[in-house]
C-alpha cells in the first residue's frame, strides 16, 4: 500500500478509455523500492490494463559524460530483465523524455511518473501535464518521507528538518 502523501495528481484530466497504464520512469531507475512502479502495478491490477514502463534517453543530460551513460545503460538493462520477469513491457526510446511520454500517452489510460527534483525534471513534468489528455500522477519514490509532507518551507539546516522528520518517521 502506497501512502497517500506520496501521490500527487499533476493535472485535472480524466482517465481515457485507452489500452494501458503508462509508468514514465526517469528519476527512480530501479525495480526494487520504487513506489511509483508499485503504484503503477496497483493501478494496472485495479483497472485490469497492462502496464508499460517507459524511459526516455536524451542525448545530453546536464553534465553527463560517456561513463555516466554507460553506467546508466547497464542499469537499464538490469531493469529490463527484472520487469520482463514480472511480465511488464519496458520501452526505452532515444528521445527527449517529455516528448516520448507525450507520444505514448496518446494510448494511455493514465500516466504515472516518479518525482524528480532537478529543474529540468520539474520542467518536463509541467510540460507533459499540460500536453496529455489523461491524468499525470507523480509518486515520490526517492525519499523516506515526502518532502512536501515533512515541511512546507525550505529548511536552512539539518537541525531544523531533523525534528520534523523524526515526528513523522513512524508513519512511513
Amino acid at each position: 500500500m502506497i501512502e497517500k502523501e506520496r501521490v500527487k495528481i499533476l493535472n485535472k484530466n480524466k482517465p481515457q478509455n485507452n489500452y494501458y497504464i503508462l509508468y514514465w520512469m526517469q528519476a527512480s531507475q530501479r525495480v526494487e523500492y520504487n513506489h511509483a512502479l508499485e503504484y503503477s502495478i496497483d493501478m494496472s491490477n485495479k483497472y485490469k490494463k497492462p502496464l508499460i514502463v517507459f524511459f526516455g534517453l536524451t542525448d545530453s543530460f546536464l553534465d553527463a559524460n560517456l561513463r555516466h551513460y554507460k553506467f546508466m545503460l547497464e542499469g537499464l538493462l538490469d531493469i529490463k530483465k527484472e520487469l520482463e520477469k514480472k511480465g511488464i513491457k519496458f520501452i526505452i526510446r532515444k528521445t527527449s523524455p517529455e516528448l516520448g511520454v507525450i507520444d505514448l500517452a496518446k494510448q494511455a489510460f493514465i500516466v504515472i511518473t516518479d518525482r524528480g527534483y532537478l529543474k529540468i525534471q520539474r520542467k518536463w513534468r509541467k510540460y507533459v501535464s499540460d500536453k496529455i489528455r489523461c491524468p499525470l500522477i507523480q509518486v515520490e519514490s526517492d525519499l523516506v518521507i515526502p518532502i512536501d509532507y515533512t515541511s512546507i518551507k525550505e529548511e536552512y539546516s539539518a537541525a531544523t528538518i531533523r525534528k520534523k522528520i523524526n515526528l513523522k518517521l513512524n508513519d512511513f
